[in-house]
């Protein structure tokens, strides 16, 4: 047992994660660009953290995740976040959890291209930017597809 109690198997690491700056897996997907910076197969699948660059007036579509929460923190720029039925500002230095089974979406409403940092627990969704890289932000079929296949629906 650990100094401060017991701990989870499944988020250990079996070494320490170091990711500086421009460093990590870089994709495409909805015209943002992401960066993984913590791929899930580091933490045992336990988590994935991503550094997303939104460009103005984008955001993906209302979705709701059955198993992951999504933690957003806003390092630049303007965000408003929904989530279920409520719609809030979130400027620099605000944090998100968005839990399983709540509809959610965040949108840059900013004049210029704003920067969030997203930890996604369990880390498998990570895999969706991987898959989606590159693909088509109008193509709302392939996107349903791709999401569908880590138990994520786009509800608009």
């Amino acid at each position: 047992m650990a100094p401060d109690g017991p701990r989870l198997p499944q988020t250990e690491t079996s070494s320490p994660i170091v990711c500086r700056p421009g460093e990590g897996t870089r994709v495409v997907t909805l015209a943002a660009e992401t960066t993984i910076k913590v791929r899930p197969d580091q933490t045992a699948g336990a988590y994935a953290i991503l550094e997303q660059l939104i460009p103005a007036d984008h955001g993906p579509p209302l979705h709701v995740h059955r198993h992951e929460t999504e933690v957003f923190y806003i390092l630049e720029g303007q965000f408003e976040i929904t989530l279920g039925s409520q719609r809030q500002a979130a400027p620099p230095g605000s944090l998100v959890v968005a839990p399983p089974d709540i509809p959610h979406t965040f949108h840059n409403v900013g004049p210029s291209p704003g920067r969030l940092l997203l930890t996604i627990i369990p880390g498998r969704f990570a895999g969706f930017f991987l898959d989606s890289d590159g693909v088509d932000p109008n193509d709302r079929a392939t996107l349903k597809t791709l999401c569908a296949r880590y138990d994520v629906q786009i509800l608009a």
